[in-house]
């Protein structure tokens, strides 16, 4: 049986910037407190799946560093943690008769102490499908579910399985049918493929949670622990502080480590109180109270729209986290409120959701291949191609720019955009140039078809999924997979469709135009010693490219292996 519902009352002052703006209420807590009743989830790697958080994890040396710099009681931080509540119910502010402006803020937070897995985990899944309705009627990823459960089996001995013929519990058969509802709810979550593969573990562990023995009470299933669903279910989301927080929270726990604290430990035993509890209670004394900016807006978009502006102005994150946290937190219906708000905020959204649809999307020949900024078990391969390099490569078939074959001056994809586009099936519905540049440059318009089928075909061809080969695909010390080689084969290939006078119509087109534009060309171009480390230097770059146009527009022998390295004089 769970406990009851703590609830947390403080002093507080409520204001309002701006007359359209969500109020914000400002107020003091102890930071043992604040850590009973705030959620930080964080975006991480748990079994190797991504978690839905935010937050990056945390840095275990800034924890430290901020804890010693609280034992000083001098020392001060002014900044406030910022805050948002994750239900519109479990916060109230309660103002002074007489005064508005001042007041009481109570925080309702339920006792998860008591509570299982199992049950923390239906939450979270209840929480998800009140965020995005269409959930429930999305049909599940029935060989990731089998993968789960295929692996709950073996780590804890059951049998658990999946029926062919059995429909899941909202109804949606294994094939994805449920007539026009699953197929309309299929089309919603295009561009929520995270949200929904999140969605889709925590329901495959449930699954595996519930074929347990019911007096088995694991704290954790797959990699997901209890913590980590905790996160989720807190009544209040911290948008900012985490490190300051967890450093203070850290700072009461080793001060009670010391001779003030083993003296009030000892005094305590000897009137025969509980070690632990007379623990916990020199803590609560000596605990910091941090200042806290409260925003009343339940809203998960302008959660990640306030944790977005924050970071990025002022302690900027790396390109590929939060482009990452940017795509992928927020479903379509949840995002679009702050979309354009991110982007006059100066952050580069439309691209942060098409790179993120290739680093995830299972058609994409770049999945799992791209670092992402997230960090956890496995965490992001320093072989992974890195987030701008892709930004690049998609920048030469959405924007139809940077289409240079190295040492030469011509865009070629400018160039065929300009002479070529207008006259394509694929931005036919529309009339003017501007127009048909904009279709043909959202963030999943056509240029994504293309990209996608482009570099399968050269994967294809030229790849090999060896990662020790030379021309291995996946890792960036391959010939083929790195920012030079796929470049030069992004730009060569524009320059041909302009030479030839190719439209593309639609994506059969880039298949037959491959084939022509490679014709003669010996598949093992790139798995061959080129004898190369560095190889995104000018030098490199320009010989790579002038043996590759040279060759592929006369491919009666491969170049010489040492031809690859200019500084060998070969």
């Amino acid at each position: 049986m769970n406990a009851k519902p703590i609830t947390y009352t403080y002093p507080a002052h409520i204001t309002q910037q701006t007359p359209s703006g969500k109020p914000l209420v400002f107020f003091a807590a102890p930071a043992t407190q604040i850590d009973q009743w705030v959620g930080v989830p964080q975006r991480s790697r748990l079994d190797d799946e991504e978690t839905i958080g935010f937050q990056r994890q945390e840095n275990k040396t800034r924890i430290r560093e901020l804890s010693s710099f609280y034992h000083d009681e001098r020392n001060i931080v002014q900044n406030p943690l910022l805050a948002a509540p994750q239900s519109a119910t479990s916060v109230t502010f309660k103002a002074l008769d007489g005064n508005s402006d001042f007041g009481t803020i109570e925080i309702v937070s339920e006792d998860f102490s008591n509570t299982s897995l199992l049950e923390l985990m239906t939450k979270v899944v209840e929480g998800l499908e009140a965020r995005v309705p269409d959930l429930k009627e999305a049909p599940l990823d029935q060989e990731r579910l089998s993968s789960i459960m295929d692996r709950g089996r073996k780590e804890h001995g059951l049998d658990v399985v999946v029926d062919e013929d059995e429909e899941d519990e909202d109804g949606v058969e294994e094939n994805g049918g449920n007539g026009d509802d699953a197929d309309a709810a299929s089309v919603l979550l295009t561009d929520e493929t995270h949200l929904i593969d999140f969605y889709t573990e925590i329901k495959g562990r449930i699954k595996v949670l519930e074929a347990l023995d019911p007096d088995v009470k694991p704290q954790r299933i797959l990699g997901f622990d209890r913590n980590a669903m905790i996160s989720y279910l807190k009544p209040i989301m911290l948008v900012d502080g985490q490190h300051r927080l967890k450093g203070a929270v850290l700072a009461a726990e080793t001060f009670a480590e010391g001779g003030e604290g083993e003296a009030f430990l000892l005094e305590a035993a000897e009137n025969g109180k509980d070690p632990a509890e007379a623990k916990a209670e020199f803590i609560a004394q000596h605990a910091r109270r941090l200042p806290v900016s409260l925003l009343l807006d339940p809203s998960p978009s302008e959660h990640v729209f306030q944790f977005v502006v924050v970071n990025q102005k002022a302690t900027p994150m790396g390109k590929a986290l939060l482009g990452t946290i940017v795509s992928t937190s927020l479903s379509k219906n949840e995002l679009d409120p702050v979309a354009q708000r991110l982007k006059d905020a100066g952050i580069k959204l439309d691209d942060s959701q098409a790179i993120a649809y290739l680093t995830r999307a299972d058609e994409s020949p770049f999945r799992n291949f791209v670092q992402t900024g997230i960090t956890g078990a496995t965490g992001d391969r320093t072989t992974s191609l890195q987030w701008p390099v892709l930004k690049g490569l998609v920048g030469v078939f959405r924007e139809l720019s940077g289409g240079k074959i190295y040492g030469q001056k011509t865009d070629w994809a400018r160039v065929w955009g300009k002479n070529h586009l207008d006259d394509s099936a694929f931005v036919a519905a529309f009339d003017t140039h501007e127009e048909k540049v904009a279709e043909w440059a959202r963030p999943d318009g056509p240029w994504r078809e293309v990209f996608i089928r482009f570099y399968s075909n050269i994967k294809d061809k030229f790849g090999s999924d060896d990662p020790e080969a030379s021309n291995a695909w996946g890792t960036t010390r391959s010939n083929l997979f790195n920012k030079v080689s796929l470049t030069i084969l992004a730009a060569d290939y524009f320059e041909f469709l302009r030479m030839q006078k190719k439209t593309l119509h639609t994506v059969a087109d880039v298949d037959s135009t491959m084939e022509d534009w490679l014709e003669g060309v010996n598949p093992a171009y790139f798995n061959r010693n080129w004898k190369v480390e560095k190889k995104d230097t000018p030098l490199i770059r320009r010989t790579w490219a002038r043996l590759w146009n040279e060759y592929r527009k006369n491919p009666e022998s491969l170049p010489k292996e040492g031809e690859f390295n200019p500084t060998t004089g070969a």
